[in-house]
């Protein structure tokens, strides 16, 4: 067979000779990664490229390798080899993301973005038309954001004025709301909130219908939280029958499997979070539900904690287990016991967590306000981070505390500034959202509770050069959140004055006070898994996961990062080179066993599995104090640690003031292969959560997800 073609264009502008063996070779390797054994039917194919190719160009004119790509895609689909076909595409875009050229992403750059900040924005969250066709830029897709929420505005003149300071914040990446609010908005039925709360009653009739109340959330989108403790135990009476009772554990059974069965918008998986009380009879059965690996898939568990059950634990006390349907003591334990067991099965799987519910519950303006009227919260979010009464849900948005530091030094003033534009961009997301369930739609005017925190805490203090794991980031934490939290209640003051405070206020520690917000709560630390990949920053307030690594998003798509102030610290030094960064990336991402960087940088640049225990918990406490709602944040434990260590964490924890608690002790699950701190056990195609930094698990429609927090590749 003739070959005409001589040369390649390759997607640097440079040319090469045509090799017909690559292009089998191609084939085969591809053919390989989806089980393919026959390596001569390969190279078959790879002669029938050739062939199509030389008749598309007989005068030997030079071809481009996208060229060559698409006939060999054309082939493999029409001889029948979908699957290889795939693995060929995903393999051609691997080499374009390693090129990093934005050019190759087709959509216009009109703000001056990343490659990697494009890629995600295409994917997700431009707009598309009925075709699929992207019909929007990253500055389009701010502009329809920012026109949609002013028009909450009363005025023409408002709106132009709040249009133009929405789009501002935003288009600078100080703050932006969350990935809900930027898919939705502009949308005909704009759920735009993140996450919710349902009540529970010990009444089948009353479960069913907060099943499909929830359900119906789930599927426009929104992650659902539930406190279990009112219904009976397993084995009471039903109707007067003994023993007919399927207690907590099976209603929450049945709640999980719904999330598995009802997508959001058909695509992606919700998470729920279930909450059962410390007094519970079930409670030994609560903590241990999620042994069996793979029970509960799509549910976070936490133990709902008292002062008083935590003082009885520590000093060794009786605990009285309580009947709800009787409210009789049917059974005492000693407390410890069951602090002992909650230890022991995060030790071994990562669950439970513990929900503070009398830090939560104090009745001041950081600890729910509206207590002595309408009595304790007892449910969050699935991440925990957000407590919330029946019905209600939380919007959250996002501060980029990077855009915040200058020469070294974190700026108060401007923060203080985009906090108080912010406060009423994410009012004004309450009055344009819409919700399937009027409950909920009452629920949250009546609240217009807001969440918002940040991203990018990691990379501000290494900018700053202050470790994270020291009593100056610490001190730090506490003053950046006193900053937002007091900006963003005069803000809300403001508004209040402006358009009325939120209807509940009567009830609320501010019935008589001169100032009156127009929102029950303002802060809350979320993990922030979209939001900061767009902004291309660390996690919430968590450290690193790792300082260079490579990126599974989209179904086998890689993206390599490395934090920014880290190459800059490294070339400042004379130190960067692309093999030092290889060898960062094979060691999992942390620099502190590479002997070349000097002590100084690796005092800095720590991630999150060279931090200890009770820093993660320091830095943790150090936010909440401040901060209304409530934060998430996972609590990394090396493989090492002990169930002591976690017992040690819970009450460590609650003596500082957390509202909660989640730790992960790293190789928990058992099909973890990704370690940390050295291994060299790595499997390169396995996916990890930015959040918890456990393993995604796959399931049978091919969608990787955390266990924990509810996260998905597919939302990137």
């Amino acid at each position: 067979m003739q070959q005409q073609v001589k040369q390649v264009l390759k997607l640097s502008g440079a040319t090469e000779e045509f090799s017909s063996e690559k292009i089998s070779e191609s084939i085969w390797q591809a053919a390989q990664k989806v089980g393919g054994k026959n390596k001569d039917l390969a190279f078959t194919l790879g002669e029938r490229v050739i062939q199509v190719v030389a008749e598309r160009y007989p005068n030997g004119k030079t071809i481009e390798t996208s060229e060559i790509g698409e006939v060999v895609e054309k082939i493999l689909i029409e001889h029948g080899h979908a699957a290889t076909a795939k693995e060929f595409i995903r393999f051609r875009e691997n080499k374009k993301h390693l090129r990093q050229d934005k050019k190759s992403l087709g959509i216009k750059d009109d703000i001056g973005l990343s490659y990697n900040t494009l890629y995600i924005l295409k994917q997700r969250y431009l707009k598309r038309n009925d075709k699929g066709e992207i019909v929007e830029t990253p500055r389009g897709m701010i502009e329809r954001v920012a026109g949609f929420l002013s028009k909450a505005e009363k005025t023409k003149l408002l709106q132009e004025k709040w249009y133009k300071e929405f789009s501002k914040i935003m288009a600078n990446f100080e703050f932006l709301p969350g990935t809900r609010t930027l898919t939705n908005a502009g949308k005909d039925a704009p759920q735009l909130a993140n996450c919710f709360v349902w009540p529970m009653e010990d009444d089948i009739n009353y479960v069913f219908d907060i099943l499909h109340k929830s359900t119906l959330i789930k599927k426009n989108g929104g992650g659902c939280g539930y406190n279990f403790s009112k219904i009976r135990p397993e084995g009471d009476v039903v109707g007067g029958i003994p023993e007919l009772a399927a207690g907590p554990v099976k209603m929450i059974e049945m709640f999980d499997l719904m999330t598995s069965l009802f997508r959001q918008e058909g695509k992606y998986e919700s998470g729920n979070m279930a909450i059962l009380n410390a007094d519970h009879p079930d409670i030994f059965n609560f903590i241990s539900a999620k042994k069996t690996d793979g029970y509960l898939p799509k549910t976070n568990i936490s133990v709902g904690i008292t002062d008083k059950f935590m003082k009885a634990a520590v000093k060794g006390k009786d605990w009285d287990l309580v009947n709800p349907r009787t409210g009789k003591v049917v059974n005492t334990v000693k407390a410890s016991s069951i602090l002992d067991l909650m230890a022991s099965l995060a030790w071994q799987t990562g669950d439970p967590g513990i929900i503070n519910l009398s830090g939560i519950n104090k009745g001041t303006a950081r600890a729910n306000p509206l207590l002595k009227k309408r009595g304790p919260i007892w449910a969050t979010n699935p991440c925990g981070e957000v407590p919330l009464y029946p019905f209600e849900s939380c919007n959250l948005g996002y501060v980029n505390f990077v855009k915040f530091v200058r020469d070294k030094k974190f700026d108060f003033k401007h923060l203080g500034v985009v906090m108080k534009v912010a406060t009423r961009l994410m009012d004004n997301v309450i009055e344009a959202s819409w919700f399937p369930v009027p409950q909920v739609d009452k629920s949250v005017r009546d609240h217009r509770r807001l969440g918002m925190g940040c991203v990018g805490w990691a990379e501000a203090l290494m900018m700053m050069e202050i470790p994270y794991d020291s009593k100056e980031a610490f001190d730090l934490a506490e003053k950046v959140t006193k900053t937002m939290y007091k900006s963003a209640f005069s803000a809300s003051c403001e508004l209040a004055e402006e358009k009325g405070q939120f209807p509940l206020y009567k009830d609320s520690i501010w019935a008589k006070a001169k100032r009156k917000p127009r929102n029950v709560a303002l802060l809350t630390f979320p993990p922030s898994s979209g939001n900061a990949v767009i902004c291309e920053t660390s996690f919430g307030i968590e450290p690193y996961f790792a300082l260079a690594y490579e990126q599974n998003v989209l179904d086998g798509m890689r993206l390599r990062t490395v934090v920014p102030s880290f190459v800059k610290k490294l070339k400042s030094r004379g130190l960067y080179s692309n093999e030092l960064i290889q060898r960062v990336i094979d060691n999992h991402g942390s620099i502190q066993s590479i002997k070349e960087i000097p002590d100084d940088i690796k005092r800095i640049f720590k991630v999150a599995h060279d931090i200890d225990f009770r820093d993660h918990i320091k830095m943790q406490a150090a936010f909440q104090k401040w901060t209304d709602n409530a934060i998430t944040k996972t609590i990394n434990m090396p493989s090492t640690s002990t169930p002591n260590d976690i017992e040690e964490a819970y009450v460590l924890a609650w003596k500082l003031g957390c509202k909660g608690l989640t730790v992960y002790r790293d190789q928990t699950k058992k099909d973890q292969v990704f370690e940390f701190g050295g291994s060299k056990k790595l499997n390169e195609t396995q996916k990890m959560c930015p959040n918890c930094d456990i393993p995604l698990l796959k399931d049978k429609t091919n969608c990787f997800t955390c266990e924990r927090c509810g996260f998905s590749v597919c939302e990137l």
